[in-house]
């Protein structure tokens, strides 16, 4: 009761004297005459409302519970599933991802430094055929990479 009339004074009910207790008590009693009497038209509603009251509270417990065993379902689920963690196959580390690895520059650099080597390959100039090749063989019809074409028949001729 106390904690209500704090509530009510705005919390300084106690820091009243007695004088201005007493009104604040009368004020109280005058405005809260009608707070338990309903009227002529709320008697009527009120008789229906603890049933639908009980119902729709049932329903909610019921619901509640569902969520609960589902939500404890959920959880078992989750603790049996076997997690598996995955390293980095860059720097070995459980820490992070692949593509999070702090490495990543250092290997960018060396890998593009050996595709940099790749890409000044010369051939060596002390081949096997050496002087021996000719560039006219480039156009030589035995030495073709490409499909022949059909060569032209005549009517009347079997083929070769």
């Amino acid at each position: 009761m106390k904690q209500l009339l704090e509530t009510m004074c705005g919390g300084d009910f106690m820091s009243k004297n007695l004088e201005e207790g007493m009104d604040f008590l009368s004020y109280v009693a005058e405005v809260s005459r009608g707070w338990d009497e309903p009227n002529a038209r709320e008697v009527g509603r009120m008789k229906s409302q603890p049933n639908a009251f009980n119902v729709k509270v049932g329903s909610i417990a019921r619901r509640l519970e569902e969520l609960e065993v589902k939500k404890i379902r959920e959880v078992q689920a989750i603790w049996e599933t076997p997690v598996q963690v995955m390293s980095c196959s860059i720097c070995q580390s459980f820490e992070h991802l692949v593509v999070e690895c702090p490495t990543i520059p250092a290997v960018r650099e060396m890998f593009g430094d050996q595709a940099n080597v790749i890409g000044q390959f010369k051939p060596n100039n002390n081949a096997s055929y050496g002087n021996t090749y000719n560039s006219n063989w480039r156009n030589h019809l035995n030495f073709s990479w490409k499909p022949r074409a059909p060569q032209y028949m005549q009517p009347g001729q079997a083929p070769p």
